[in-house]
């Protein structure tokens, strides 16, 4: 086994990972002074264990870790790794190589590792005892170890000898018996105590376990039958809890089927909505469409009318031209008659006129014999005959343009009373369309003053409906709000309630002992005094803090029931309680007048709190001398008053203690416990009120809702009414636009006629005129031709004479020649009427062409005008069934739109209706699940029973197969054992297990003692052993270092003599050793006398005298030779090259004759201040460049 390496990191002035490694043979460090080189053998002292800081040169363990320089930072851990070759296996571990790493922290922390494995400093010393390198060993020498073995006590050199005689571990076991051989001792005697003891207990305890097996007994019977009874009942209950939970499951099914129907119903309802809102916006979108669809409609119809009263007008003048073509026909057509008529007559004429003059010719010839004869009054009959002559032509052309003008009035008249008649029935219908267009105007007015009431009372709706949602969101928030606070008051009294009821906040003791009073195991427990008194809420801060821990005494009837409260929290150990009797407690209430009167006084606070009568003793006892005041100065003044001789709190838990010391500062409440109930109490009566207001928000909820529904399908009502008015108002507008395109064309074809009529009146005036002025003139020329006929008369009278063939002739001839000139006039007539026929039918044609022309161009006209009817109607009857469409599609939207309203009613409906149903399961599921936690609750009341009493789960006590066969007699046994129970009185039911237990104690502690005794033997002779093989082997190894010491002193010295001598031959293991020393050449009687080189030559010596004999396998000296001479200093490395043999030296100096021995050679320096540097150099190779 030899050293092969040391590592260093972090360690003191190393902070670099520095690696030393170590051949066989002599390794020397050197270096100057304060460059580090003890470091290094601190290091392996330190990595061996080494504890004491003294010793590793630090004033405290921390100083070993690299503490930083001005350029360098701290390391936070120094960590030293020794890794030795262990080939032979000399040390107890299974490896080749051994690595020892040791850790230290700067925040205390430490650690050790074997090949990187943690384990305890102890597993370091035990691997290193007895090796030399232990804790006492002499490994690692340094200066004052030097000093030490020469300069210590003699009792103080034994550990380096014993380590050296490898007694170490003797010692160890021997230290270990004896340490074990006082405890047993100890135990014998503690043994033989509990022993005493116990023999004083076993017979009372006998005696009472007779009596508790009677107990245990009953107590068996009645265990089995209430354990039987019990899981009847739990059987029974079961399956009603499992009805219970099949009925809660299936209400709780339901309600979710009807919470998913009402969330189906209301997405449908929205659904519903939205499509009713779409059919309301398509209708308006259809309606708008409609509307400029009738409009244009009637616009287009308007057109028609005007262009139909245009074809009416075009008919009428086609008629009328028609008739004027009739007429004109039939006046042609009398003119071609009449016309022949007078072609014919006129070739009768011509004829009668060719034989009026051929008779005339004869008549003149045969009266040319008479004029002859009459000369003198031929020119005057000649005259006057010319004068008639003439006359009769005037007369027949008056009389024929008599004729025409009677022709052209009757025409004119008929014409006029056609005329005549067709403005009546225009006026007639003007009338009728303009009665029907004030009867459009006013029924227009009307509905444009509907539309707008109607669009206002829209507008009212949707404003009451606004506030109808805005009321409803509202009244929504405050329900949903207030059954927030229901909620959350429930979950605090639910809170509060199971601290209640799991006596949170009180001690543990007190919850055991509430515990055992439940469960009927202790008598006469009343309860904690928090769950006693009734404190109003104002008050609890000051109350919890004027009671303070009292709060949770237990009050108990009497002393037996505290002193059995008090022995159970003993044998259970569950702490301790502090206990009230009531029988003991005695009141003590403050007494000092004038209280009432001090400023901030509240009251005692016993008269703050209720509490039941034979409870007021307790109270008046805790609370009696306590005054509570308003605050902290109140409290002061009082206290000041009455020379602090009480207590005084106030209302925020200050407190003026008796004496004058006051406590106070922020209120911690000791878990709430005096307001807890009254908290519950409060939480309810808020929780009622809160459902009082949550029914009546859900009631004008429900109003509210059934108003905003109301509203909601007024606006719809009205919306319909208002788009069918709109409709009519469209219709209205249409029918009032065509009356007046009537009226209008009607009126202009009235004009024309009147105008025409007037035309015809003017003619028929013109021809009356006419007439009248040819009969005046015919009646004037009727008497020019009576007197021209009288003057002839007369002329022709006078001639009488001349013979009647001449009066006869000229009779004759007037008569011919007046029928002449007649014929001649007539025949001018014909001739002129022939002509005018003539010309009246070239009139005619020219007439009848120019009225055909107008009747083409109306025609044409009307032709165009049908076309643009027809076209217009097309249009229109687009429009129309545009429209009709578009009402069919409103009408469907509507009816759709209904329906859907319909269907929304009917889900609303379905809503409330399942909203109400779920209201119903719900408090069903409530009324059953509170059934089932009742249920549950005696259920789980008797597995805590089965488990609190007998500490049995459900199926244990089920596998224990108790039969009830029946239940009332078994009721009736176990009654009848708890009357037998309790007339046992007080009963110690441990005492069969405690006799059982000190008997079975006491004879197992009689063992005990035997096996402790026999024990104490065999350590008192293992000491024995070990102290004989310890004496035996220190003796062998003392008696070979002295003879080695005598040697070595000799060759050190150089003669001189040595001896070691035990000061205490009769007690070996604990004697001091005395070193004897006489250098050459001087005798000396005491060591101390000796110089310091030679103290430390005797020192060294020694130490190679104990190698001698158990050589370490690596030894590390640290200046050990410095005191010496430099010829002492050649003598020492001589010496310790020749026991290099068996144990490899590292030797840190810096004198010259230990370099020269040396093998290799590290220098350590210091370039860096604070900082070690580390060189290897070879001895034998710098030999060999140097050529020695």
């Amino acid at each position: 086994m030899r050293l092969k390496s040391l590592e260093i990191h972090g360690f003191k002035t190393f902070p670099d990972r520095t690696k030393l490694n170590f051949h066989h043979g002599f390794t020397a460090v050197v270096g100057p002074n304060g460059s580090g080189k003890s470091n290094i053998s601190d290091a392996i002292r330190w990595v061996l264990g080494e504890q004491s800081t003294k010793n590793l040169r630090c004033s405290k363990m921390e100083d070993i870790v690299f503490s930083g320089t001005t350029s360098r930072k701290a390391h936070g851990y120094a960590e030293v790794t020794m890794t030795i070759e262990n080939q032979n296996r000399e040390l107890p571990f299974d490896g080749d190589l051994v690595s020892i790493t040791r850790r230290y922290y700067r925040s205390g922390d430490s650690e050790y590792l074997i090949n990187n494995a943690t384990v305890r400093l102890k597993d370091i010393h035990e691997l290193f005892m007895d090796t030399g390198l232990g804790r006492d060993g002499y490994s690692v020498i340094g200066q004052g170890k030097i000093d030490s073995i020469v300069s210590a006590r003699s009792e103080d050199r034994r550990e380096i000898f014993e380590e050296a005689a490898g007694i170490s571990r003797y010692r160890y076991r021997k230290e270990e018996s004896e340490r074990k051989l006082f405890q047993a001792e100890e135990n014998l005697v503690r043994l033989h105590d509990i022993v005493s003891e116990l023999e004083d207990r076993v017979e009372p305890l006998r005696i009472q376990s007779e009596k508790a097996k009677s107990y245990l007994e009953f107590y068996e019977e009645k265990r089995n039958l209430e354990i039987g009874l019990w899981l009847n009942t739990l059987e029974r209950s079961g399956n009603v809890l499992r009805e219970q939970e099949e009925k809660t499951a299936i209400a709780r099914n339901q309600e979710e089927q009807v919470s998913a129907q009402l969330e189906e119903i209301s997405r449908e309802i929205e659904m519903s909505f939205n499509r009713a809102n779409s059919y309301t916006v398509q209708m308006d979108e259809i309606r708008t469409k409609t509307s400029q669809a009738e409009a244009l409609a009637a616009r287009k119809e308007g057109e028609i009318s005007v262009l139909e009263n245009d074809m009416l007008h075009n008919n009428q003048s086609i008629e009328r031209i028609k008739k004027e073509l009739d007429l004109a026909s039939l006046s042609h057509q009398s003119s071609e008659q009449e016309l022949i008529l007078k072609k014919d007559r006129l070739k009768e004429i011509e004829k009668l006129c060719l034989n009026n003059q051929r008779e005339q010719q004869s008549y003149v010839e045969k009266l040319e014999s008479i004029r002859n004869n009459m000369n003198q009054s031929d020119s005057e009959i000649a005259l006057a005959t010319q004068k008639l002559h003439n006359l009769t032509e005037q007369n027949s052309e008056i009389k024929l343009q008599q004729m025409v003008a009677d022709s052209e009035m009757s025409q004119a008249e008929e014409r006029k009373n056609t005329y005549v008649q067709q403005i009546n029935v225009y006026q007639g219908q003007i009338e009728k369309l303009k009665s029907e267009a004030l009867d459009y105007n006013h029924m227009l007015t009307d509905a444009k003053v509907q539309l707008e009431s109607m669009a206002q009372e829209i507008n009212t709706c949707q404003q009451h409906y606004q506030d109808c949602r805005r009321q409803l969101e509202q009244e929504k928030q405050i329900a949903d709000r207030i059954l927030l606070d229901i909620n959350e008051q429930s979950r605090k009294i639910k809170f509060l309630e199971n601290l209640e009821s799991s006596l949170e906040g009180f001690h543990h003791s007190v919850k055991a002992v509430m515990n055992q009073a439940v469960n009927g195991h202790l008598n006469g427990i009343h309860g904690p005094v928090s769950r006693l008194i009734e404190v109003p809420k104002q008050y609890a801060v000051a109350l919890e803090t004027a009671l303070g821990a009292s709060m949770q005494h237990i009050v108990v009837g009497n002393e037996q029931d505290a002193k059995q409260a008090i022995l159970f929290l003993k044998q259970k150990e569950k702490g301790r309680a502090t206990f009230l009797p009531m029988s003991t407690i005695k009141a003590n209430k403050l007494t000092e007048s004038g209280l009432e009167t001090c400023e901030g006084f509240i009251g005692i606070a016993e008269d703050l709190c209720q509490c039941d009568a034979q409870y007021r003793s307790v109270l008046q006892s805790l609370l009696g001398r306590i005054v509570v005041a308003r605050d902290l100065d109140a409290a002061s003044q009082i206290a000041k008053r009455y020379h602090y001789r009480f207590r005084i709190v106030t209302l925020d838990g200050q407190v003026v203690n008796a004496g004058g010391s006051m406590t106070g500062g922020s209120q911690a409440r000791s878990a709430g416990l005096l307001s807890r109930s009254a908290d519950i109490a409060q939480g309810k009566e808020k929780i009622a009120a809160l459902e009082q207001q949550a029914a009546k928000a859900k009631e004008t909820f429900q109003a509210t809702v059934q108003r905003t529904t109301k509203a909601e399908q007024a606006i719809e009502y009205a919306k319909n009414a208002l788009y069918q008015r709109r409709e009519e108002t469209v219709q209205i507008q249409a029918e009032y636009n065509r009356v007046q395109n009537e009226q209008k064309s009607l009126e202009e074809a009235l004009q024309q006629l009147q105008s025409e009529q007037e035309q015809f009146s003017h003619q028929l005036e013109q021809q009356m005129q006419i007439k009248e002025d040819t009969t005046a003139r015919l009646s004037k020329l009727t008497d020019e031709i009576t007197v021209v006929q009288t003057w002839l008369t007369k002329l022709t009278g006078s001639k009488e004479s001349f013979g009647k063939e001449s009066q006869l002739l000229n009779e004759q001839l007037q008569e011919l020649r007046v029928a002449g000139v007649s014929i001649e006039k007539e025949k001018e007539a014909l001739q002129k009427e022939l002509e005018d026929l003539r010309q009246n039918r070239l009139n005619y044609d020219h007439k009848a062409e120019v009225l055909n022309s107008e009747i083409r161009a109306v025609t044409g006209a009307n032709q165009l005008v049908e076309k643009q009817i027809s076209s217009l109607k097309e249009e229109v009857n687009s429009l129309r069934e545009q429209a009709k469409s578009s009402k069919e599609t409103i009408a469907g939207l509507t009816e759709e739109r209904l329906q859907t309203e319909q269907h929304c009613a009917q889900l609303r409906t379905q809503e409330r209706e399942k909203s109400v149903e779920r209201e119903n399961l719900g408090r069903e599921l409530a009324r059953l699940e509170e059934r089932k936690a009742n249920l549950q609750k005696e259920y789980d009341s008797i597995i805590t029973k089965l488990w609190e009493e007998y500490e049995l789960t459900r199926r244990e006590a089920q596998a224990l197969e108790i039969q009830i066969e029946d239940a009332g007699k078994a009721q009736r046994r176990l009654n009848e054992l708890k009357s037998k129970i309790k007339a046992l009185g007080t009963v110690n039911v441990a005492a069969i297990e405690e006799y059982q237990e000190v008997s079975e104690r006491y004879e197992f502690l009689t063992s005990q003692i035997a096996d402790v005794e026999k024990s104490r033997n065999e350590l008192r002779k293992l000491i024995h052993d070990l102290t004989h093989q310890m004496k035996e082997l220190f003796l062998e190894r003392f008696e070979q270092i002295n003879t080695n010491f005598k040697e070595t002193f000799q060759t050190l010295f150089g003669g001189g003599k040595a001896n070691l001598e035990l000061l205490d031959s009769d007690n070996v293991l604990e004697s001091g050793i005395g070193i004897m020393v006489h250098p050459p050449g001087k005798i000396v009687t005491n060591i101390e006398l000796l110089s310091g080189g030679e103290k430390a030559l005797v020192a060294i010596a020694l130490y190679f005298a104990i190698m001698k004999v158990s050589p370490p396998p690596f030894c590390i000296l640290d200046e050990i030779e410095a005191a010496l001479d430099d010829v002492n200093v050649s003598r020492f490395a001589s010496y310790l090259r020749k026991m290099n043999d068996n144990t490899q030296f590292v030797t840190i100096t810096h004198r010259r004759g230990t370099m020269e021995e040396a093998d290799v050679l590290y220098g350590v320096t210091m370039q860096d201040q604070g900082v070690s540097k580390l060189l290897e150099l070879d001895v034998s190779e710098i030999e060999e460049k140097l050529g020695l």
